[in-house]
């Protein structure tokens, strides 16, 4: 950890990584017009020892998050300011802070390490503190991806300009942002071409359809296309609508269902899907959808079931979790995937959670729409709070279907080799695997802070056609990385794997239509 040093000016070189042009760099009044304020200059720096993207948060001694920084425009052009949170797109400069004792964190995102530093700040006093992130987690081959995303100056309420929405989503180094304000075709390519981060993120533009069944996200769109309408109360004709959309690369928007037991304006709820089978007797309901937000929010709202957690559900009615489960087991193969709805800066953070697609490259500013697309519709997509999870069946992944094998006592089987990692400051305690929607094993995850938490193959009997999915959780919050109106626990799922295992190269849903 380092300490405290005295600086010798308000201004100093921006170093050559910067983003910005400017011969010198200056003070950003972050908190405010208060008297005589501290001053912080701090580089978070990558393994190269280059300024790079970040968030520091600062913590009070008790552990609250105070208010500290209400100079929102201090530097508009490289931080997001809000409470106690500054997003940094140079990942160098030079702010105000109100005099007090703070531990601050040095952070970006789930794939990186964290650092902390003790600050005992005197009014007038300067410091300085240059924290040197790693990335701890191996993700060649995925990259992140956050499908729900709002500004204020496009939806109309949060509190996140569109500046504020890519500084922030850079710095908690998301790949792959999808613009999703309600009724609004948004751009971010005009943003982050003028903050000059063109490289450090790709973008497509969406729009979450806001209706009275319900809320759709639907992607990728042309920006200057005609709105969808957003009166539509016959789901087949809206998702119809939808996937006639045009965009420049050809590809068949993606119709994904937000939090669709979000009291009031849910659409499960409000289409009459029954929360034990998964059906529904209203005609106007489709079934037609490509994915549903199974974590939705930093809280993961969708997860647990009212009525058996202890946690806060929000304004969840039932768990999405199991309705997921319930759609599979007729057959249906929507993608569960989670993500931030962030509205704001710090109040609801972008990319917790986040997903992660199989993808050629791993170039942020290279991704390409079609994979992210095709990697959704084929269920190669898995979501996460912090653990970075694979999985395969019988040596095929995410999304196959495949021919069952047998164990050594001749019995059809599935060999289920699973591999998860997370950064150091991530916990992981258990994995849960479920054969058909009911919960076959439980796997312990040793107890380490070390890359690789988990490399195992465990060998699952089965009895009929089935489907496997995992989900993984760990029992230490992100906290006071993230936060929420509850634990914010490490919870990933993993999208399932069919497997055929009566072998007659048909799979058939454990659950009939006409039960």
């Amino acid at each position: 950890m380092l300490q405290i040093a005295l600086l010798c000016t308000l201004t100093f070189p921006v170093c050559a990584a910067s983003h910005r042009t400017q011969p010198e760099q200056s003070l950003a009044p972050t908190a405010g017009e208060i008297e005589n304020p501290a001053i912080l200059q701090f580089a978070i720096l990558n393994e190269q020892g280059r300024p790079a993207p970040g968030r520091l948060s600062f913590v009070e001694t008790n552990g609250e998050r105070p208010e500290l920084f209400p100079g929102v425009e201090a530097d508009p052009d490289n931080l997001a300011v809000r409470r106690n949170v500054i997003y940094t797109l140079s990942g160098d400069g030079m702010i105000t802070v109100p005099p007090g004792r703070y531990t601050v964190y040095a952070s970006r995102g789930l794939e990186w390490s964290i650092d902390s530093i003790a600050l005992d700040l005197a009014p007038g006093q300067r410091a300085e503190w240059s924290p040197t992130l790693r990335r701890e987690i191996d993700t060649a081959g995925w990259v992140s991806g956050d499908y729900h995303l709002h500004t204020l100056t496009h939806s109309g309420h949060g509190d996140a300009n569109m500046n504020e929405r890519i500084i922030s989503l850079i710095g908690e180094g998301v790949e792959f942002a999808v613009a999703t304000d309600h009724n609004h075709n948004t751009d971010y390519g005009p943003t982050i071409d003028g903050l000059g981060a063109v490289g450090q993120i790709s973008a497509v533009v969406g729009n979450e359809v806001s209706t009275p069944i319900g809320h759709f996200n639907a992607f990728p769109l042309e920006a200057s296309a005609t709105v969808l309408d957003a009166e539509q109360s016959d789901a087949h004709k809206l998702f119809s609508l939808i996937r006639a959309e045009q965009n420049e690369w050809g590809v068949v928007p993606i119709v994904q269902v937000n939090h669709p037991r979000w009291d009031g304006i849910d659409y499960f709820n409000l289409r009459g899907l029954e929360p034990t089978t998964g059906t529904t007797r209203d005609a106007l309901f489709s079934f037609g959808f490509d994915s549903i937000e199974v974590f939705n929010e930093n809280a993961g709202w969708g997860y647990y079931d009212p009525a058996t957690t202890d946690l806060e559900t929000g304004d969840e009615t039932h768990s999405v979790l199991n309705d997921w489960f319930n759609l599979l087991n007729r057959g249906y193969r929507p993608a569960a995937v989670g993500n931030s709805d962030s509205h704001s800066v710090e109040a609801n953070a972008p990319g917790f959670p986040r997903n992660f697609t199989s993808s050629p490259t791993d170039d942020a500013g290279r991704i390409s729409p079609v994979d992210v697309a095709n990697s959704i519709r084929s269920g190669a997509v898995f979501t996460t709070f912090g653990p970075f999870a694979t999985f395969s069946v019988n040596g095929a992944p995410m999304g196959s279907t495949v021919p069952a094998r047998f164990d050594n006592a001749g019995r059809t089987a599935a060999f289920v080799s699973i591999h998860v990692q997370a950064a150091s400051w991530i916990d992981c305690d258990r994995v849960k695997v479920f054969v058909n929607g009911e919960l076959r094993e439980t796997i312990p995850v040793p107890d380490s802070r070390g890359r690789v938490r988990l490399d195992t193959t465990q060998i699952i009997v089965l009895e009929r056609d089935s489907w496997i999915a995992l989900c993984i959780e760990g029992d230490d919050p992100l906290a006071p990385i993230v936060n929420s109106k509850r634990p914010v626990l490490p919870l990933a799922i993993l999208n399932p794997i069919w497997v055929d295992a009566d072998g007659d190269g048909v799979w058939t849903p454990p659950v009939s239509e006409n039960k």
